[in-house]
């Protein structure tokens, strides 16, 4: 990447000296009148960055902006050529191919770099930066991430070398894309890709992407059957699709190997995980009966030993059906009777129970086993899609060959004709029109006598 440059400023040697810098950081000093700068002692700048080749072939050829250097295993570029125009490395060995090259560049930080005639290095250019990045040239994309080397003095390049096939140019492997679009619990589905647990991954809820070589074998299945089970997939590419449907207590699970781009849409579903039995079982402190002035207006209370499972309590005086759901924690809870239940004198007997009437079947209820799921392994077969083709359009269509009314068998002749008078004309005839002619024409009615 080039960077701006200003030629021949008209400096003053004695009051500028390194990269337009007057003191910096590391102070001045003075000798003899003149003005030195020393360079901070926590940075290390350099002029001139090497890069070591390297290698799994002992022997190759490097070239640097496509040209052939002269030590294959080393190279030295310079700070100041890296102001002009960003470098390129490669390799190259008879019989082998190779994939990767690096670019060597500096960063435009928007700064301009003088050049003074009466200054050895360019001023302003230590103040930038320089970045090293990796490629691949197909596809031409970046490896890893670039990284900056402005302090570095020495960087290692590392190359790998294929062998050529039958003398035909190494080919990289094909790359297919796989779109995931999944309705279900979070990292429900699990992909192992060529039976490699290491090389296992989860696609998100909802929609996800990825991208593998040709040849690569995904398996398809729930991350645990005991959680989640897949009970559909529908898998398409550009001309195949399949669906799959799981039965009651199965999870599905397929094997599919990329040779296209695959589209999966999987819907999953929680596994029901059971329910404990629930024994609600209460106990009154005091079972003796007691006597209640009518004349009172505080009600009866009742202490009640209660077990874990009882949620609320019903109590029964009467005709008057009372339900107590705000209970306290523990195993002690107290309640009490509303005054205005006594409102005759005499014996009352008191039901208690410990539920509700209202949520019976959720407080009282037994065990509900967990359900159980097995991996059900289904064979990949496609169902062709079918392609609709039109018929192809001959132009010879537009032409209609008949033999004229009137011309006395002497042959037929082709008749261009407009299609839009071609209909008007068919109407006409199925009427009995013939040049407006029905005007002077005589009723003709069949059911007249």
């Amino acid at each position: 990447m080039a960077v701006n440059r200003i030629e021949n400023p008209n400096f003053d040697q004695s009051t500028l000296t390194n990269d337009g810098i007057d003191g910096g950081a590391g102070g001045t000093t003075s000798n003899g009148g003149g003005v030195g700068i020393n360079a901070p002692q926590d940075t290390t700048l350099t002029n001139l960055f090497v890069f070591n080749i390297s290698s799994n072939e002992s022997t190759f050829t490097t070239l640097l902006d496509g040209e052939v250097v002269g030590n294959n295993k080393r190279i030295r570029i310079s700070r100041d050529s890296l102001s002009k125009s960003s470098k390129r490395i490669e390799v190259k060995k008879n019989g082998y191919s190779n994939n990767e090259y690096y670019i060597i560049e500096m960063v435009d930080d928007g700064s301009p770099i003088i050049i003074n005639p009466n200054i050895e290095q360019p001023l302003g250019i230590s103040t930038k930066d320089v970045v090293l990045t990796k490629y691949t040239k197909k596809p031409n994309r970046v490896v890893g991430t670039p990284k900056s080397i402005k302090n570095v003095v020495s960087s290692d390049l590392s190359f790998t070398f294929n062998k050529l096939r039958g003398g035909d140019e190494y080919e990289e492997p094909k790359s297919y894309n796989t779109s995931f679009n999944i309705s279900g619990g979070q990292a429900s589905v699990s992909v192992l890709k060529n039976g490699n647990k290491n090389a296992e991954f989860f696609p998100k809820k909802g929609a996800s992407s990825y991208s593998d070589v040709e040849g690569t074998k995904y398996t398809i299945r729930s991350s645990d059957t005991t959680l989640y089970r897949i009970t559909n997939i529908l898998y398409t590419s550009a001309t195949k699709e399949q669906s799959l449907s799981a039965n009651v207590g199965e999870s599905l699970e397929i094997t599919v190997t990329l040779n296209s781009d695959y589209i999966f849409d999987i819907i999953v579903e929680e596994v029901f995980q059971g329910t404990p039995a629930k024994d609600p079982q209460i106990q009154l402190v005091k079972t003796d009966a007691r006597t209640y002035n009518l004349n009172s207006k505080a009600g009866v209370p009742l202490m009640i030993r209660k077990n874990a499972d009882v949620q609320s309590i019903t109590v029964i005086v009467g005709d008057d059906v009372l339900e107590f759901d705000d209970l306290d924690s523990g195993d002690l809870c107290g309640i009490t009777i509303p005054h205005n239940v006594f409102d005759k004198i005499g014996k009352y007997n008191v039901k208690i129970f410990p539920f509700s009437f209202d949520d019976y079947e959720q407080q009282v209820r037994p065990v509900q086993p967990a359900e159980k799921v097995e991996s059900k392994r289904v064979e990949t077969k496609f169902n062709v899609k079918e392609e609709v083709k039109l018929p192809p359009i001959d132009v010879n269509d537009k032409y209609n060959p008949y033999t004229p009314k009137g011309s006395g068998g002497g042959g037929s002749r082709t008749v261009t004709l407009d299609p839009i008078q071609e209909a008007l004309n068919r109407t006409e005839e199925t009427f009995g029109v013939r040049d407006n002619s029905f005007v002077d024409r005589p009723v003709d009615n069949r059911n007249v006598r």
